[in-house]
């Protein structure tokens, strides 16, 4: 069996340049990228690319139903319909790449696709119950803040919920980026990871919860007048871990001035959170959904916008299709409720709303 295939490996590493230059793609995306042309790879024991056919192709298909995952279950369909549309990408570049030009049978290319049905199931997801704001309340009033770390931790859990900031721009955030005063935080993706590296100026929303804007300003105060923190310094900075000479052990020090490499101690964070006053786990991406449900009770359409551009979109139906969609139980509650707010109109004679109409439209 095969490793390797020089000539495939060439087309990898050029397509790799094509994706982080070319189509400017991050480069965790690329991995992923790599980790499906590999499967294809360990399929086709290290064909050369240029020999894909359609039976190839829907050989793969019919193998990649059969594998398994590191659980030893089959496959997602979404698993497959990803791995087949990086697939599709990549021989469609490598169709046209002048090395390979009339090389690459771009008709079969099109065999690297899954049915409409099970398409549809892929594209399908699971309802996600995001967390009510009395359950995020309870929560941060049950975390600690006698150390620095318990302070650091919760005052990280409050700025989620009042900023709604996802978890990897938020660990790279610096004591500069936010006003106190203003109440505002620039994330400036010179520095910040923002999805897409897109500017975005984000003010408290501390109306949804205020015992968590006090908590971040407490928070805030702290690192300035006790920890004597630097603007540059990290918002949140990771844990300090040293080594015990005397003990020749590994203990925790407070703080240190460095930003945490990626967002998992913040999960971590908040599963003891939750985990302290025994609710079930919630991700801070699905905060969005808890304050963009408050939103729309709430805020009127222009107030609406405000929180849309708070969250970093450029128009609000962005944030109505990815965090503004009810449950089951409240879509029947809603419908079940309308015009309850205004019973009055209902006894209103159809003649007169009319002639009220005529009224204001001058007609």
């Amino acid at each position: 069996m095969a490793e390797y295939n020089p000539k495939n490996e060439v087309a990898k590493k050029q397509y790799e340049e094509a994706l982080l230059h070319g189509k400017c793609r991050d480069s965790k995306t690329v991995k992923a990228v790599w980790s499906s042309i590999n499967l294809f790879e360990e399929f086709s024991d290290h064909a050369d690319f240029r020999s894909l056919n359609a039976e190839q192709a829907k050989s793969f298909k019919a193998w990649l139903e059969k594998r398994t995952n590191q659980k030893g279950q089959s496959l997602s369909v979404s698993t497959m319909r990803s791995t087949l549309h990086v697939l599709r990408e990549f021989f469609e570049w490598l169709a046209i790449h002048p090395q390979y030009v009339r090389k690459v049978d771009g008709r079969a290319v099109q065999y690297l696709r899954l049915s409409d049905n099970q398409n549809r199931a892929g594209r399908a997801s699971r309802e996600n119950p995001a967390p009510k704001l009395h359950e995020l309340s309870k929560a941060l009033e049950a975390m600690p803040s006698g150390t620095d770390i318990q302070k650091r931790d919760k005052a990280l859990f409050a700025f989620t919920v009042i900023t709604c900031i996802r978890d990897d721009a938020l660990v790279s955030l610096k004591i500069k980026d936010v006003d106190a005063g203003r109440k505002t935080v620039w994330q400036n993706p010179k520095h910040v990871r923002t999805k897409r590296r897109k500017p975005i100026h984000t003010r408290f929303v501390g109306q949804v919860m205020p015992e968590a804007e006090e908590v971040v300003l407490d928070w805030l105060q702290h690192t300035h007048e006790v920890l004597f923190m630097k603007p540059d310094d990290p918002l949140f900075p990771k844990t300090l871990v040293e080594n015990d000479p005397d003990t020749m052990t590994f203990k925790v020090n407070g703080l240190s001035r460095a930003h945490w490499a990626n967002a998992q101690p913040v999960r971590e964070i908040f599963k003891a959170a939750f985990h302290r006053v025994d609710l079930p786990y919630y991700h801070p991406h699905i905060f969005r959904k808890t304050i963009v449900a408050w939103a729309q009770e709430n805020c009127s359409q222009r107030e609406f916008k405000a929180i849309s551009q708070n969250l970093g979109h450029d128009h609000a139906m962005t944030t109505y299709n990815a965090y503004g969609g009810l449950s089951v139980d409240e879509q029947f509650r809603v419908i079940e409720n309308i015009g309850a707010a205004h019973t009055e109109l209902a006894s209103v004679p159809t003649d007169a709303i009319l002639r009220e109409v005529a009224r204001r439209t001058g007609k």
